[in-house]
């Protein structure tokens, strides 16, 4: 086992060393306090952000300001509870709901520490995507921290799931986090099938992934309705699909589903604080198949940090001023 692991170590340094100069990079936290109002979907309840800087290597932690001690839930794989539709967090009793589009967010503007305090346990949803998230972070502002971020490579392809619903694993020579979704719509549903392919980066995903919604069928929509759930929402909303097109909306773009699973898959792909050099590719998956690759991949990827890159005389990073 050892002697795999030095012979992985020896291969990946030997396909990526090129690129790691460029792929390292400093952590970063918010400028200033951000304050983020909505309701959340699920229950309808009001619901108030406060997202505080954050020291380096602190990661993502929610902070629920309404319970007593004020529980901490640090956004990592390991605190994911299982909850239909939705990312949730969980530790011990404190729990909070919704939070892929947030994190996806976080991810994409490369912010990795930060304190999110809420008042409830579910984020606000605003239109089921992460463009409220960006705008408002935007205007926090980014500051950047002298901690260098680390970096989880993969260097050997495998695939998580099954025949109807899987995740195909690969390394990406070119040293990116690279992410293809694959949408084989399921009963109830009008559309057409859809993928779309991603290179995740800032401006990549502001331009193309972070205004999708999230999209149900009007049957899911009604029977969520008949459960009490989600009655503040409108098809205004989300995208309530009809054998119509959306219902009282319009499609963003012609493949804004499959953009919108993409848009999941960043959010919970960042509940380990690295990044990621890989291709992932998902055929009709969902949140909990996206959780179990984080985990696999947790054990099946190589992590480079500070210490790696102290040792690699060849490859230098500016420290931030």
């Amino acid at each position: 086992m050892e002697t795999n692991s030095i012979l992985l170590t020896i291969d990946a340094v030997s396909l990526f060393s090129g690129l790691f100069k460029e792929k390292f990079r400093f952590q970063n936290t918010i400028a200033q306090r951000v304050i983020v109002r909505g309701f959340g979907f699920w229950t309808g309840e009001d619901v108030c952000l406060e997202i505080r800087p954050a020291e380096p290597d602190t990661g993502i932690i929610f902070v629920r300001s309404d319970l007593i001690g004020t529980p901490c839930i640090p956004a990592l794989v390991e605190y994911r509870e299982e909850k239909p539709r939705q990312t949730s967090l969980a530790n011990g009793k404190a729990r909070v709901d919704m939070v892929e589009h947030l994190l996806a967010a976080l991810k994409a503007l490369q912010i990795d520490n930060c304190e999110i305090w809420t008042d409830r346990p579910e984020m606000p949803g605003f239109d089921g995507s992460s463009q409220p998230f960006i705008l408002v972070l935007k205007q926090a502002g980014i500051q950047t921290q002298p901690t260098i971020r680390k970096i989880r490579i993969v260097t050997r392809s495998f695939r998580v799931g099954n025949e109807s619903q899987r995740i195909n694993v690969m390394p990406n020579r070119y040293g990116l986090n690279s992410y293809q979704y694959t949408l084989v719509p399921g009963e109830g549903y009008t559309i057409e099938p859809q993928d779309y392919q991603f290179d995740l980066g800032t401006q990549s995903f502001c331009d193309e992934i972070m205004s999708c919604r999230t999209f149900l069928s009007k049957r899911e929509a009604d029977y969520l309705l008949d459960k009490g759930l989600c009655l503040r929402v409108t098809p205004k909303d989300v995208l309530v699909l009809t054998e119509h097109g959306p219902l009282d909306n319009t499609f963003r773009f012609s493949n804004e589903c499959a953009r919108h699973k993409i848009l999941d898959m960043v959010g919970d792909f960042s509940l380990v604080n690295c990044d990621w050099v890989g291709t992932f590719e998902s055929w009709r998956g969902g949140h909990s198949l996206n959780a179990e690759c984080v985990k696999q991949l947790l054990e099946n990827t190589i992590l480079l940090d500070e210490s790696f890159l102290a040792k690699r005389t060849d490859l230098t990073l500016n420290r931030a001023a």
